[in-house]
Parts: C-alpha cells; sequence; structure tokens
C-alpha cells in the first residue's frame, strides 16, 4: 500500500493528484488518509478562526460531514482508498483551560506548546498502524507553515525516518515561492504529468466545492492556476533526504 498522508481534507489531491490518479491507474494500492477530519463536540464554542472558516466553507456549524464526502469523491475520482482520521483542525483545538490555541496565526505562526504535547502523540498514534503497512510514505514539506502540516511532518519523521518519506509540495502554498529551496544532501524527483493526470487533478480538486473560493478565489480560478503551477514547476516534485550522498 503506497501512503499518502493529508493534513486536510483537499491537501493531496490539491498537491500530488497527478502522481496518485498515475499510481491508482496502474493497478497500485493508494491509501490518502487524513487527519483532520473531525467536528468539534457541539457544545464548544466556535474560536474567531473557526467562525471565519465556517462562513467560507458555507456547509453549517457542523461541516466535516460535507467535507468527508467532498474527500471521498475526490478519491474515487483518482482512485484512491480513503482514511478518514478523526483529529481536529487547528482551528478548533483547544488548552486545558478551554482557551483556543489559535486565533488567526495557524498559517505561518509558531506551534502551540500545548500542540506538540498533546496533538502531536494523537497524530502519531493514529498514523503508526498506516505506516507500518506501508511500502512508501508521502507527507507534506510543510510549505506554508501551517501549524497542522509541521505537526503532521513532524509526526511522520518519528515515526518512519527521514530517509524513508517522500515529501510534497504543498499547494498552493507553493506557488508562492519561486522554488522550494531544500536543505543539502535532499533530492528531487520532477513528475511530468501528463494532459490526462493534470485533468485528474483539477477534477479531484473541483470535488472540494466548499474549499474553492478560500483557496482560488472562485471555482472558475482554480484550473488555471493549477495548471500555470504545474507548468512553472514542470509536473509535481517530490523531495527525499538522502543519507548516503
Amino acid at each position: 500500500m503506497i501512503l499518502f498522508i493529508s493534513p486536510h481534507l483537499d491537501d493531496v489531491a490539491l498537491s500530488c493528484g497527478g502522481l496518485v490518479y498515475r499510481l491508482a491507474s496502474a493497478g497500485q494500492s493508494v491509501t490518502i488518509a487524513t487527519i483532520c477530519t473531525a467536528d468539534p463536540p457541539a457544545d464548544w464554542p466556535l474560536s474567531e478562526a473557526a467562525q471565519h472558516e465556517h462562513r467560507q466553507w458555507q456547509l453549517g456549524d457542523r461541516p466535516y460531514q460535507g467535507r468527508r464526502a467532498e474527500d471521498a469523491q475526490a478519491c474515487r475520482v483518482l482512485g484512491a482508498n480513503a482514511a478518514h482520521l478523526g483529529l481536529l483542525d487547528a482551528i478548533y483545538r483547544r488548552d486545558e483551560k478551554g482557551a483556543p490555541l489559535y486565533t488567526n496565526d495557524f498559517i505561518g505562526g509558531a506551534v502551540h506548546p500545548y500542540d506538540w504535547q498533546v496533538q502531536l502523540p494523537q497524530v502519531q498514534a493514529v498514523l503508526a498502524p498506516l505506516i507500518r503497512t506501508a511500502t512508501q510514505v508521502y507527507c507534506p514539506l510543510a510549505v506554508g507553515g501551517h501549524v497542522d502540516h509541521v505537526i503532521v511532518r513532524h509526526a511522520v519523521e518519528l515515526l518512519a525516518g527521514q530517509p524513508d518519506i517522500r515529501y510534497y509540495e504543498d499547494f498552493p502554498y507553493a506557488d508562492k515561492l519561486d522554488r522550494f529551496t531544500p536543505p543539502d544532501g535532499w533530492t528531487c524527483d520532477e513528475i511530468a504529468l501528463t494532459t490526462d493526470e493534470v485533468n485528474m487533478r483539477i477534477r479531484a480538486i473541483a470535488c472540494y466545492a466548499s474549499q474553492l473560493s478560500a483557496v482560488f478565489g472562485s471555482a472558475a480560478a482554480m484550473p488555471e492556476r493549477v495548471r500555470g503551477y504545474v507548468s512553472r514547476v514542470g509536473g509535481e516534485r517530490y523531495w527525499a533526504c538522502r543519507t548516503d550522498l
């Protein structure tokens, strides 16, 4: 089983849809495992960050049933299995006193110490059985610095070890960079995509209707943005830490 790890319900389709479709079409067993897939308890007040995201998503106060359905549809488009691991998004998480961990600083801000203590081991626990059975693991580079991406990357590295991981460039965050500059000793596989593979990546992204306005400004703007990035970087890029160099 080839395992693609997604912090949120859309990250792998956004970043890796072409490769996922290629592998699945070739008969490989591909699983997209998403970490943050749960609604918070009904009696939790929503933080300002959560209220803002809910207004953008337009799926009501309990949006994750709709978001999981979007992801299931996208995985069917790509030919992958969907695994929803049931942890909370950063916009919902609270400390031991019930205070929100993040307001508007969950993208590009520091991971809250409470998250390192609580969220990180929870992410490790839900991922460990999948990583043990995977023949290859893909995880986010955490380009853009979203705290959920940073925690997921750290958890995967603790479980799998850097040399056994392939890292994907988090789109659309990576689109804001001229080019990702890796540390010394890292190598890049550039996967040139066929027209069909690009189109299937776009079809999969389109399944996440609740996210398109927030991510791209509008649904209509999405295909051109994806094609532009794919053209600029030569397809999809996957990074590895080489210890034998």
